[in-house]
């Protein structure tokens, strides 16, 4: 039996973002990830398709709202904000560009600086520096040759 490939589900976050802040409630919302094809297309890494005339701020922008799977946004009144292209499309321009350019990043890699490896980790050797003699080398002995 070989790995089984999974469709990549991934938290986009805006805590602590300069804009919304460290409160308990602030914008969460998951997406899927996408292919390496898709991820290349959609970096303007690769042609886009033949007759497709979007920019690509606007392909991104689609391209995470067709990959929303949820999200915790409300509209002023408390109703939820369909977690669909519409409902992407209907909310703030910061708010939208901060959650994509969010998505966009996490499918490059990115992971939480604010969440550092908790020292369990096994991954890599011990480091060299206890082990590297600090002392000073002895000076150099003047050379025996003969110059030619």
């Amino acid at each position: 039996m070989g790995y089984r490939k999974t469709t990549r589900k991934i938290e986009v976050s805006l805590k602590g973002h300069k804009v919304y802040g460290q409160d308990t409630e602030h914008p969460v919302a998951y997406a899927r990830g996408k292919n390496l094809e898709e991820y290349l297309r959609l970096q303007g890494f690769t042609e886009t398709e033949e007759g497709d005339e979007r920019t690509g701020i606007v392909r991104q922008l689609e391209e995470f709202a067709d990959s929303l799977i949820s999200w915790n946004l409300e509209n002023e009144d408390g109703t939820p904000v369909p977690c669909t292209r519409a409902g992407l499309f209907s909310i703030d321009n910061d708010l939208a560009l901060a959650m994509a350019t969010e998505w966009l990043e996490r499918l490059g890699g990115k992971v939480d600086e604010a969440s550092p490896l908790d020292g369990t980790s096994l991954s890599g050797e011990p480091s060299p520096v206890a082990s590297i003699p600090m002392e000073a080398l002895s000076d150099p002995q003047p050379s025996t040759s003969v110059p030619a």
